[in-house]
């Protein structure tokens, strides 16, 4: 059993993150951990997999215990066997440029055998239905397919005990049930697992117990309370679609050899929330870079207002287009949130006095004024999420582009987004966003766009292309509550 008694620390010796926890975890048990963004469950985690305080360091009291033995001063390349964890930003975890070297990278610093170690890679990717990525660069994967293989790296590594801070964060539909029976799987094979997760229902279906951090105490959390839809129904009703504004016409762009975005071609108009869908690796955030002027087509041609892109200065996209990224670390350039956040002044030279007053309503209405003079590094996940919605958007551009936007949110996380995604289309803007919930694309976009395998399939209100899907047996994306 591995168990941490009176767990307290602090990064810097006054804000205490984790206050006298205490923990335990059991051989085959499955515990989920929620609670809001910046509650301590990530650093939680990290004490847990022995990150804190061998990496991480900071004021730290209480023990840490595995069948009853005292492993505190245990030296990690000992410990990471037992435990394992994985990250929420999984990038941070990729080692190598093959996914197959990263499946085996584990298990070849423990010094096991060759046979042995291809073993383990077939399998460990076979677990979660990624034997199709084996020969694939790590760096051309996409955010959930990068989970997918974190994943399965640390299954090969054989650990007693594994963590999984917002495992199914990125995943698509049908890569969340899939999760969900890798999850039975190793409960099966005696393994203890903690889940850290926002998105509840379908890991709470298989879970033993649960636990709420929230103020860096822990407590119970009923597994069998009702949850409710947390998106606002009825918005997309009031939404008209007004001139075209941005468009693709037969867009195609290849990363190596594999086409990522085929023949793609859409028109996107004023006033819409346009939900951008479809599974994981289908070219969805490909796409969205190049409607940002991101990435440049390899064929085909992006308008906007009916211009080429690529003839509008640097300047002028910026000032039009505001796209935030899937991971938030490839979007912090300062060393404080203030200066995050008014970065966007600088490089448009707009600041003044109106601006710095949006400013300030921007981080109060984002929950993050009172970290004005942190280094936005120092944030959690989800936090660093909503200093990059705020940074893009506080002068107000027309058109905004979110990959997967409410990854690592709360409900108050959840509601300034959506403020902000309808506060720009109110206006006669665009919003485009990718996300894998159904429950949003249904109760607050006015369109489905859905793409597979780089191309798209399907395009029209979110109640026909979901009924199409269904048809075509994507009917994991018409289970709403497990999209919650």
């Amino acid at each position: 059993m591995l168990e941490a008694t009176d767990i307290s620390f602090s990064y810097d010796g006054t804000q205490q993150i984790l206050d006298h926890i205490n923990i335990t975890l059991k051989p085959g048990e499955l515990v989920v951990i929620t609670g809001p963004t910046g509650s301590g469950k990530s650093t939680l985690a990290k004490y847990l997999s022995g990150f804190i305080p061998r990496s991480i360091h900071g004021h730290l009291s209480g023990s840490l215990s595995i069948d009853g033995a005292d492993v505190s001063d245990l030296p990690i390349s000992e410990y990471s066997r037992k435990v394992a964890l994985v990250q929420q930003d999984v990038e941070s975890q990729l080692n190598t440029l093959l996914v197959k070297d990263e499946i085996a990278f584990g298990p070849e610093n423990y010094l096991v055998e060759r046979d042995d170690i291809r073993n383990l890679v077939s399998t460990s990717l076979a677990s979660v239905g990624a034997e199709h990525l084996i020969e694939r660069p790590t760096f051309a994967l996409s955010g959930g397919e990068k989970q997918r293989i974190v994943i399965a790296s640390m299954l090969a590594c054989r650990p007693e005990y594994l963590i999984l801070d917002e495992p199914s964060a990125s995943l698509d539909p049908k890569g969340v049930q899939m999760l969900c029976q890798v999850l039975l799987t190793m409960k099966k094979m005696g393994l203890g697992i903690i889940c850290i997760e926002h998105r509840l229902n379908a890991i709470l279906a298989i879970a033993d117990r649960a636990l709420r951090i929230s103020d860096g105490s822990i407590s119970p959390y009923d597994i069998n309370r009702p949850r409710t839809n947390p998106w606002v129904a009825g918005s997309s009703e009031r939404l008209t679609a007004g001139k075209p504004v941005l468009s693709a016409d037969q867009v195609s762009f290849a990363y190596d050899e594999n086409w990522a975005v085929s023949n793609a071609s859409l028109t996107l108009h004023q006033g819409e929330i346009v939900a951008l869908m479809g599974n994981n690796g289908s070219g969805k955030s490909t796409l969205v870079n190049l409607l940002g002027g991101i990435l440049k087509p390899h064929k085909g041609s992006i308008y906007l207002d009916g211009t080429p892109l690529n003839t509008f200065s640097r300047r002028q996209i910026t000032s039009d287009i505001a796209m935030v990224f899937q991971n938030p670390n490839h979007q912090i350039f300062e060393r404080t949130v203030w200066k995050e956040q008014n970065l966007i002044h600088d490089v448009l030279d707009s600041e003044d006095e109106e601006s710095i007053m949006r400013s300030e309503n921007s981080l109060k209405t984002a929950n993050l004024l009172d970290f004005k003079e942190r280094n936005p590094f120092s944030l959690s996940h989800g936090q660093k999420r909503r200093l990059n919605i705020s940074a893009v958007s506080v002068h107000e551009p027309r058109i905004l582009l979110l990959d997967e936007p409410f990854l690592g949110q709360d409900a108050r996380g959840r509601r300034f987004i959506t403020q902000k995604i309808d506060n720009i289309a109110q206006n006669d803007g665009l919003v485009v966003v990718v996300t894998h919930d159904s429950s949003f694309a249904i109760n607050h976009s006015n369109r489905i766009i859905f793409m597979k395998k780089g191309e798209v399939l399907l395009d029209g209100t979110p109640q026909s292309v979901l009924t199409r899907l269904e048809t075509l047996g994507h009917d994991e994306y018409n289970n709403l509550e497990g999209n919650l």
